[in-house]
């Protein structure tokens, strides 16, 4: 089984916003929008705060979990303020069968971290079936 959870709050730029012109703020606005449409995601905004919210619990990977991460990286370089996290769990991955892996995203990049709160899954969080 597949679960992933992801959830990215959307900035345009990492520090000052005044530093770009209206004119380029718009431009990534655009990109961004463009990201999440043509991915299938959606955008919301809370407090005038764009983020996106994202869950997916599949039997097998698919494509739609790359493309996800695809989404949320791109995202991400364009709009280089945004920050959040993607936790992906793949009992059918060979190598991270029993852990979450994490994404993080930040400061226009993503980078893969190895999850100390859930994993190892068994026995952290189910127990061992014998």
């Amino acid at each position: 089984m597949v679960e992933l959870h992801g959830w990215l709050s959307v900035w345009e730029i990492y520090g000052d916003e005044d530093l770009l012109s209206q004119n380029e703020l718009d431009r990534i606005t655009r990109k961004v929008k463009d990201v999440v449409s043509e991915s299938g995601l959606e955008m919301r905004y809370i407090n005038g705060v764009p983020f996106v919210n994202t869950l997916l619990c599949s039997n097998h990977r698919t494509v739609q979990v790359d493309n996800i991460i695809g989404a949320y990286t791109k995202i991400a370089q364009t709009a280089t303020g945004s920050y959040g996290v993607i936790y992906l769990r793949d009992d059918e991955d060979a190598e991270h069968y029993n852990e979450f892996q994490i994404y993080v995203f930040k400061n226009g990049s993503c980078s893969k971290r190895s999850d100390v709160v859930f994993s190892p899954c068994i026995p952290t969080i189910e127990d061992e079936v014998i």
